[in-house]
Formats: structure tokens, C-alpha cells, sequence
């Protein structure tokens, strides 16, 4: 008598002998490659994507066009709808801050509001979420 598996092996047989499918040498996992996603911003159209990084390759929006920027793996958009929290992130992205996560730093938290941000920004120059240049063309609109 047979069974449904031994019908199977013999098809599985059968394909191996035509070419149509390869013994496995290994256990592959489908997951062997990591691939580390950064959030990025773009502040035209206030949307944000996780996508791979590019050190030296000007990524774009797919929406409108325009540069996205890198803004960290802890990052989660404000809704697009609101303008005065996106407006926030532009400015901490243009004074150098990304966007980690607290647990290894203790340090005082990004501001929660857009009128806390000069002040935040001029008592925390040496905060260690502030780890790129300035970038002033962004602070022009």
C-alpha cells in the first residue's frame, strides 16, 4: 500500500532526475541576508519610508521627487496632516539631531513641541542624539 508521502517522494525523484529541482546542500533560511532598513523623511510631502541606506547616493522621494533624508531607526512620522510637528522634525534634522532610541543614553528626550525646539536645541549642543552638522538650507523654505 501506498501512502500520500511516498507518492511524493517519488515525484520529488522524478524532478531531480529532469533537472527541475536541486538537491539542498545546506539548510538555507530564506532570512540569511540582513537587511538594514533606515527611516527616511521627506519633508515636501511629509512622508516617511523605510528603506535601505546609501552612504554616497542621493535617495528621492517616489512621491514628489525630492531628496528623502535619513532620519534614524527610531523615527516615527508625525500624520502628514500635521504641519507644526513636521515642521519640528525638519528643524532638529537641520540642527544635526537623528532619531535613536533612549535606552542606552540617558540624556533629556527631543521636544515634544515645535516652540520647544530653539530653546531645546541651545541647552543640549553636546546631546548625543546630535551626531550631524548643521544643515541650514533646510531652516529656508
Amino acid at each position: 500500500m501506498t501512502t500520500k508521502g511516498d507518492k511524493k517522494a517519488e515525484r520529488m525523484e522524478k524532478r531531480r532526475k529532469l533537472g527541475n529541482r536541486g538537491w539542498r546542500t545546506t539548510r538555507e533560511s530564506p532570512y540569511t541576508e540582513v537587511v538594514s532598513v533606515i527611516a527616511h523623511a521627506c519633508f515636501q510631502c511629509r512622508r516617511s519610508l523605510k528603506i535601505k541606506r546609501r552612504e554616497h547616493e542621493v535617495t528621492r522621494c517616489p512621491s514628489c521627487g525630492e531628496k528623502l533624508f535619513a532620519m534614524g531607526r527610531s523615527f516615527r512620522a508625525p500624520p502628514a496632516k500635521d504641519v507644526e510637528q513636521w515642521e519640528k522634525v525638519r528643524l532638529l534634522y537641520a540642527h544635526g539631531f537623528r532619531f535613536f532610541s533612549y535606552r542606552s543614553h540617558n540624556c533629556p528626550k527631543l521636544p515634544e513641541r515645535l516652540r520647544d525646539v530653539v530653546t531645546f536645541v541651545e541647552e543640549n549642543l553636546t546631546h548625543p542624539f546630535r551626531v550631524a552638522p548643521p544643515d541650514f538650507s533646510l531652516l529656508k523654505k
